[in-house]
């Protein structure tokens, strides 16, 4: 048993579409857990000025994962350590080591200063709070700035795996954390308080990391304390990673204006937008990231092969095109009965669940470009350009800011919804725009005919099952309780997909075939597909 579970964790994926499926799997697994996370968040405490400052305290945390993490480990980390691991196991872990024990060092370093001045942390990011509700911010914050630590380290370690193709055990990863919280608010917050909330996200990022401290030995790889903030190493890591740094800390910057605003909206505002941002995201989490993820490793191998580079890249777009054009669909016809199934418990009132509705099917037109954005951006990291993206996403970003503060005193939270949309359709256009001036496509290349082909019959495809569907659904009987709901989410679903299929076998029968054929259950149906590695 031993022996197998030590199989299973270490399975190395060989292709874009076979590390997309561990990937969207472990996404979809922790979609379902994460809803079940939502739930019990908005039972215990329904959209509460309590969820509020449980999401106003990942805000600080957020923005130093983003500037001393994510954006090395995105833009930078994977592709340096590769290089170092093509020429030797021990130049890649010396680098290993020294990015992490420098890493580990300056998060600390970090936690300990937010603990000493978090009261005044607090007063810039949620302003429009009374003291009391800044006081318990100041709390979680405390307990919460030690998550970036666990986390970041774990990211390290599954860069590292990934490099590997260790697909399986990194998406194990997201699944405890939430895990953790979940623990946190059903039997910490009864021995804590609400402060046992904070306690479970601390308590999740730490399973985070355990999970992959197996996998380490898989590898080879073994941890020694090497910290040195002028190793070459660190320094070349930077000047790879500065921009997409940039470019996320504008996000986080983002983010905090939106819950600083929301900080002189109604109680629970800040609760609804998160609730809905994460019911929004999860499409995109299985249909888009973990494509962009699988296909990240292969892009930057094939960045100057321009040809075989096209042809990656437009095989991952259309499989991420396929899912996420009728996802966008189905979360706008169904998107009353996704709140009400994963939201409407204990003291989640009616007002709380009208307007969480409300602000998902304004989101639910965003899935089609944010679930993009990942791609687009890896297509640019791959080729080792890292400023375009950061680029786009500031004007996105600014866009966003401005519309918010002229929408929200307007429209409240909805306003903020709709300036999210409008800025990533923006960080979408100029990626293109940027794309189209790099000649990543030839507009006259096979290439490029093709997928307009496709996009355009795709793109009808679903507009047919979107209006087909919306006529059948005047005809259903409208859901009276979770039962009626669950079979109303599952039936019409089931008629939804089947629509799809049809008019796409109609449409784009050779390109749904061949997309079938990715999948390992169903390929020998189709016969042996080419593969993208």
């Amino acid at each position: 048993m031993k022996r197998l579970i030590e199989k299973i964790l270490n399975f190395e994926s060989k292709t874009i579409s076979g590390g997309a499926i561990i990937i969207a799997f472990f996404y979809l697994l922790n979609g379902v857990i994460a809803l079940l996370r939502n739930g019990i968040l908005a039972s215990h405490f329904g959209a509460s000025r309590i969820l509020d400052i449980y999401w106003a305290s990942f805000r600080v945390p957020d923005l130093i994962y983003v500037i001393f993490i994510s954006g090395a480990l995105s833009a930078g980390f994977i592709p340096f350590f590769a290089e170092k691991l093509n020429k030797s196991k021990e130049e890649a872990w010396q680098l290993a080591n020294n990015i992490l024990s420098t890493i580990i060092l300056v998060l600390f370093m970090m936690a300990i200063l937010v603990l000493i001045v978090a009261p005044f942390i607090v007063r810039l990011i949620v302003p429009g709070f009374d003291l009391s509700s800044q006081k318990e911010v100041a709390k979680f914050l405390r307990i919460m700035m030690f998550q970036p630590i666990f986390l970041g380290v774990s990211a390290i370690f599954g860069g590292m795996l990934q490099t590997f193709r260790r697909f399986f055990v990194t998406s194990l990863s997201p699944i405890f954390y939430n895990l953790g919280i979940i623990i946190g608010a059903i039997f910490l917050t009864k021995i804590f308080g609400p402060i046992g909330l904070a306690l479970g996200v601390l308590l999740g990022a730490f399973l985070h990391l355990a999970i992959l401290i197996p996998s380490l030995k898989n590898i080879d790889f073994q941890f020694k304390f090497l910290p040195s903030f002028k190793s070459e190493n660190l320094r070349n890591l930077i000047s790879i990673a500065g921009p997409r740094t940039l470019s996320l800390i504008s996000t986080q910057i983002n983010f905090l204006v939106i819950t600083i605003i929301a900080s002189h909206l109604e109680k629970g505002s800040l609760a609804i937008f998160n609730f809905a941002n994460d019911l929004h995201s999860l499409p995109q989490n299985i249909f888009a990231i973990s494509f962009a993820i699988s296909a990240f490793p292969i892009l930057a191998a094939a960045a100057f092969e321009k040809e075989q580079f096209i042809n990656f890249f437009v095989k991952t777009l259309k499989n991420i095109l396929f899912f996420i054009l009728p996802v966008s669909a189905f979360y706008f016809l169904f998107r009353q009965q996704i709140v009400f199934l994963t939201l409407k418990y204990g003291n989640f009132d009616l007002m709380a669940q009208n307007e969480t509705t409300l602000i998902l099917g304004i989101f639910s037109l965003n899935i089609i470009f944010s679930g993009l954005l990942p791609l687009l951006i890896r297509v640019f990291f791959a080729q080792k350009d890292a400023w375009r993206p950061f680029f786009a996403g500031l004007g996105a970003n600014i866009l966003n800011i401005g519309l918010s503060l002229i929408l929200a005193s307007r429209m409240g939270i909805k306003g903020v919804a709709i300036s999210f949309i409008v800025s990533n359709f923006l960080n979408f256009l100029l990626l293109i725009i940027f794309m189209n001036k790099r000649k990543v496509f030839e507009r006259r290349s096979a290439a490029f005919l093709n997928f307009k082909k496709f996009i355009i019959k795709n793109f009808i495809a679903t507009t047919i099952t979107f209006i087909l569907f919306f006529i059948i659904s005047f005809f259903l009987p409208s859901p009276q309780n979770k039962i009626d709901a669950l079979v109303y989410l599952i039936g019409g679903g089931v008629v939804f997909i089947s629509i799809y299929l049809f008019f796409s076998y109609i449409l784009i029968k050779e390109e749904l075939l061949k997309l079938l054929s990715e999948y390992p259950l169903i390929k020998n149906i189709f016969g042996h597909h080419e593969k993208y590695s």
